[in-house]
């Protein structure tokens, strides 16, 4: 029998009817108050009857799941991710990012490298699908297989980011109503047409050992909050996601739930949000039924798949509270500095993550 390890509750995150949000104004505004409610207490929701068809969702998980990921390494490493903050762009194989939280000194990062084992996940990093003749617009072009290699990819990757840049602008005009902003499209000008800096990241975390992840020595991926303004993520029925409680100080499972898609505040919406809105710390592990009580009858747990959007606005605009949001709320998931940009934030945070392996490797 597997040692004995408490049984946690899931955490109470609320489902929001994201229907209710164009339906009468009695149940527009409760959906807003309820927004509101849970990103102040979980930093999360689920959302669902959201606007992008559930067929496309199972389209992208195909395209993870049975093609992508399945492909040779060598294939995939022929877009590998460079060790660079700004070009965040390619295939990052098992080991070449390690995601911290709060840990500013690169070099406890590269002493963490090389005693920890690595987070058993891939990952493929993508930006804005469309091409421009400013090179101000989409500095780094994404790194995709051609054409004739992975056919058919290049084009449903604009159909995605359309259509979840089409639902992070109506969540975000919501958040400008629940903090009394008159302007709806304050959030949404903060991103230039065409020009748009948000970010996909399509993950795939590796079938590995169980016991392990029971006893806390290993990880599918670290503790961590996102770093942009909104998250849009989309997971598979495997489970493994889990949120700290910081009434308890554990770490809650937040089960799949089938239609839906998690929405989470990042480290840029909680400054610009003065601390009223939550960038809540979550991490990656086994699903909950692996992870607690004592009724283990696995010794592995299997591959599990997700798609994440990252909602960002332009990298030069300063990270200030935003109208409405003058009063000092009481989340700060981490230190910035007096005068950060969106970009300066990005690259801290990402260049922890790449490129302190980049020196290490040619000292």
């Amino acid at each position: 029998m597997a040692d004995m390890k408490p049984e946690i509750e899931p955490a109470n995150i609320p489902v929001i009817d994201f229907s209710l949000l164009s339906s009468s104004e009695q149940d527009h505004v409760a959906a807003l108050r309820q927004i509101d409610d849970a990103f102040q207490t979980f930093g999360f929701i689920y959302l669902n009857n959201h606007t992008i068809p559930q067929e496309m969702v199972e389209e992208a998980f195909s395209w993870q799941s049975k093609r992508f990921f399945d492909l040779p390494h060598d294939v995939k490493q022929l877009i590998a991710h460079p060790p660079n903050a700004d070009d965040h762009r390619g295939f990052a194989e098992v080991g070449l990012g390690l995601v911290s939280q709060g840990i500013w000194d690169a070099a406890k990062i590269e002493e963490i490298r090389k005693s920890a084992p690595p987070e058993q996940k891939e990952i493929l990093e993508m930006g804005n699908p469309y091409n421009s003749d400013d090179p101000k617009a989409n500095p780094f072009p994404n790194r995709l297989l051609p054409e004739d290699c992975f056919p058919g990819f290049q084009d449903f990757i604009k159909k995605w980011w359309d259509q979840c840049i089409n639902l992070e602008n109506q969540l975000i005009r919501c958040l400008c109503e629940i903090i009394g902003v008159s302007d709806r499209d304050y959030l949404a000008k903060q991103q230039t047409p065409g020009a748009n800096r948000s970010h996909m990241s399509w993950l795939h975390y590796l079938s590995m050992p169980l016991h392990p992840l029971r006893e806390r020595d290993a990880s599918r991926l670290n503790v961590h909050t996102d770093f942009g303004q909104l998250t849009l993520l989309f997971q598979d029925s495997v489970g493994g996601l889990e949120i700290h409680d910081e009434e308890a100080n554990i770490f809650r499972p937040v089960l799949p739930k089938p239609g839906t898609v998690i929405v989470h505040v990042g480290d840029m919406l909680e400054k610009q949000s003065n601390g009223r809105w939550k960038s809540a710390l979550h991490q990656v592990t086994a699903p909950s039924q692996h992870m607690y009580g004592n009724q283990i009858t696995e010794n592995s747990v299997v591959d599990r798949y997700s798609v994440a959007f990252y909602v960002m606005p332009d990298y030069d605009l300063m990270m200030e509270p935003l109208p409405g949001c003058e009063d000092k709320g009481k989340w700060k998931s981490l230190a910035w500095d007096e005068r950060m940009t969106a970009g300066d934030w990005m690259r801290r945070r990402v260049a922890l993550e790449y490129e302190q392996q980049n020196k290490a490797l040619v000292a």
